[in-house]
């Protein structure tokens, strides 16, 4: 039987990539769980979209919000529920509460101090290096979303070798994105399959400077970026580049499908769901090689140097690539659930309970193998299909629903 509790703090968090992580690992938790099993998901009195589960219980604890919470309510959770055994899902986890599993997506904050300058930033990397510090020596097991982030966690916290384990992200939540009809109507200055498109932050990583440059080398081409804020660096955007700034995800979906290309310049990912989201979604991408994202995306996209401008968009787009099956048959939600169950009951059959239930590890603790598959490519694929072959790119949606984001039925709150 197993027994957890689920950090829910991302509940209360905006829309990013760990958010996301977070949300449908859990959801695909749900559809795997035995009816044996108790999983409650500890959520603060600022939860948003709780999703309706089968299995896991929700409970909404504390009075607090935030890290605030994170710190002190869940870890007062966990020790007063001592049967259960914390996962955190999003880099996290509160440092005064038993030895847990705690996923760390990536360790950016750590190899790559460059991306952080500002006074904010500053502090946030020197805490988060703080955590994966005390994560590696401290939890049972840690997660991670790819083998390259699982190197690089190795590499740079030698406590965590050999309990750290791979559960990586799915795709299949784009079937329930639904495609708008009207988007020429707000971007009429976008052709379909003329435009080469980008979904970016203002995070350095994303090299946003990439695509001005390119764009600056092409100057018949229409580059379109999506997002709020915009990693420049001082340098103004040419004039064939359109920044359209928030873009609902019904746009962002037609956007995706009717572009000529994707554009993903990262230099530093510890999976790259967007363009795996891209490939789903029908689109070409054109990726960085960097890090991860050859691993995830395979022989599926063009690839190209993130630090090398000179690019003919044409010439490239030219060149054959493998068929977008061979990156989105290795990823599915339900097979990191599964992956999930295994890692969980791993991290409870690896000491004994009173090991398990006592505040912290023992110093350079690690869990023993007990066959958790470390290459999510090795578990058998369940059929989530929802692609079919109408519309400008090859790829549409036409499966599934997606589970709907609504209020459970019982909440109990403490």
């Amino acid at each position: 039987m197993l027994t957890a509790a689920i950090n829910g703090k991302f509940l209360s968090d905006r829309m990013q990539g760990i958010v996301r992580y977070a949300r449908e690992l859990v959801v695909a938790l749900d559809d795997v769980l035995d009816e044996n099993d108790r999983v409650v998901l500890v959520v603060p009195p600022d939860a948003q979209d709780v999703p309706a589960f089968s299995h896991i219980e929700v409970v909404q604890w504390g009075r607090l919000k935030g890290i605030a919470w994170e710190q002190l309510d869940f870890a007062r959770y966990l020790r007063k529920h001592k049967g259960f055994l914390s996962l955190n899902l999003c880099n996290v986890a509160p440092i005064v509460a038993p030895a847990g599993v705690t996923t760390v997506h990536d360790v950016m904050y750590r190899t790559c101090p460059e991306f952080y300058t500002s006074p904010r930033n500053k502090t946030s990397r020197l805490w988060h290096c703080a955590q994966y510090r005390f994560l590696a020596w401290h939890e049972l097991m840690l997660l991670t979303v790819s083998a390259y982030s699982k190197a690089e966690i190795e590499r740079c916290y030698p406590h965590s070798r050999g309990k750290v384990r791979v559960v990586p992200n799915g795709w299949q939540h784009v079937c329930s994105y639904v495609e708008a009809t009207d988007w020429q109507e707000r971007y009429p200055e976008l052709i379909p399959g003329e435009y080469l498109f980008s979904m970016a932050t203002l995070a350095r990583n994303k090299n946003v400077r990439w695509i001005y440059e390119v764009a600056r080398r092409n100057p018949d081409v229409t580059f379109a970026i999506a997002g709020m804020r915009y990693e420049t660096d001082g340098v103004s955007h040419p004039s064939n580049v359109r920044l359209l700034g928030f873009v609902p995800d019904d746009d962002a979906c037609a956007l995706i499908r009717n572009c000529k290309a994707f554009l993903y310049p990262s230099l530093y990912e510890g999976f790259g769901l967007p363009p795996l989201e891209a490939l789903a979604l029908g689109a070409q991408v054109i990726s960085s090689n960097a890090t991860s994202l050859p691993e995830v995306l395979c022989d599926a996209v063009h690839y190209v140097d993130p630090r090398d401008y000179e690019v003919d968009i044409d010439v490239l787009l030219g060149e054959p690539v493998g068929p977008a099956r061979h990156a989105l048959d290795a990823y599915s939600w339900h097979k990191s659930g599964k992956l999930l169950v295994q890692a969980l009951q791993e991290a409870l059959t690896s000491s004994d309970q009173s090991q398990v239930l006592r505040f912290g590890a023992p110093k350079g603790r690690s869990c023993e193998t007990s066959g958790v598959v470390d290459d999510p490519r090795a578990v058998p694929q369940r059929s989530e299909d929802c692609l079919s072959t109408d519309g400008h790119n090859a790829a549409r949606l036409a499966g599934p629903p997606h589970p709907k984001q609504a209020q459970p039925k019982q909440v109990v709150t403490t």
